[in-house]
């Protein structure tokens, strides 16, 4: 809507002047006006009404092409007045549809060109005085800002949609934490710095003790407000380097680069205890913590070392932290109050 409510009134000013000095007849004044002054509130009007209003717009960009190429036939093919023009034009044709839509321009304004020639006859004005040059400037210096702005505009949305599709594809919609298969890639990459740089890490997977029972007793909706609160509960435990997933149903995943067993049992005890805490001892947690070992062969490997730690955490009793230590599959549990 700005490039065409703000060039055409502009790229008007700059036709007035071989308009005048051919002295146009009345009809021409006012249809140039039209053009002008309502042509773009009705293209915006119509725009509403469009189901596809990108593809309609393009029909829009090709009548003013159109268009444009008609007054610069009645404007006597002025040459500061038709450069102006075309140059416009074309800019506008790139910015719609790229450089194949410039032919489809250059199609309108021949046609344009055409109709103003059996209307008008040809007429050639080849001087160029210093008013018409003054009433041109306008156009030569607002018409780009306008347009790299427009493009600035409609890039930094682009950049901002594809951040948005990025972080929906990435992260879980219920709680808010990454998806599993995010979550995942990012496993993987800790895993090969944990091999590239020989550095600790930890993995962890956590399940909800009796979740089913919540589901049953509670409903499903009040079982979607429990995960939604384990996700906030990470997000404010965690620390900023830690990663932490959703690993499908009520079972997260936890990733906790440069820790060792200790520091990942304190932080994941302490994040058992703020459950319990918040969720008045209703909720528990069972944890297994599976600490980075130069052995394992792949991520998957790691995994599946977090998940016997889950077992055996389930296996004792539930609501415990359970971490089994790299040393030839040694475990050593933590039984909770």
């Amino acid at each position: 809507m700005l490039p065409r409510a703000l060039g055409l009134p502009v790229g008007a000013l700059c036709l007035s002047v071989p308009l005048w000095d051919l002295q146009r007849p009345l009809w021409v004044w006012l249809g140039l006006g039209a053009f002008t002054f309502i042509w773009p509130w009705l293209a915006l009007a119509l725009s509403y009404r469009y189901h596809n209003p990108v593809e309609n717009e393009r029909r829009h960009i090709l009548f003013d092409s159109f268009a444009s190429a008609f007054w610069v036939v009645a404007a006597g093919f002025s040459p500061l007045a038709t450069s102006v023009a075309f140059a416009m034009l074309q800019a506008n044709s790139v910015a719609a549809g790229g450089i194949r839509f410039v032919a489809l321009g250059l199609l309108a304004q021949v046609a344009g060109l055409l109709v103003g020639l059996l209307v008008f006859g040809f007429t050639f004005v080849d001087a160029i005085s210093l008013r018409h040059l003054l009433v041109c400037l306008p156009m030569l210096i607002l018409h780009p800002l306008v347009i790299g702005s427009t493009l600035y505009g409609l890039a930094q949305s682009v950049a901002n949609s594809r951040q948005a599709l990025r972080t929906l594809s990435q992260t879980d919609s219920l709680t808010g934490v990454f998806n599993r298969r995010h979550w995942t890639e990012l496993a993987v990459r800790e895993f090969q710095r944990c091999k590239r740089d020989n550095s600790t890490a930890c993995l962890a997977l956590i399940d909800v003790d009796h979740f089913k029972s919540v589901n049953d007793t509670l409903g499903h909706v009040a079982g979607d407000e429990l995960l939604v609160r384990l996700g906030t509960a990470l997000r404010e435990c965690l620390r900023e380097t830690d990663l932490a997933g959703r690993y499908g149903g009520d079972e997260f995943c936890v990733l906790l680069p440069s820790t060792d067993g200790h520091g990942g049992y304190t932080l994941l005890e302490r994040l058992r205890a703020l459950v319990a805490r918040d969720e008045a001892g209703q909720v528990q947690l069972s944890i297994g913590l599976a600490v980075y070992d130069p052995r394992l062969r792949s991520v998957e490997d790691w995994i599946r070392q977090a998940d016997e730690a889950l077992y055996q955490a389930k296996a004792r009793g539930r609501n415990q932290v359970v971490v089994l230590a790299p040393k030839a599959g040694q475990q050593t549990q933590a039984l909770l109050n």
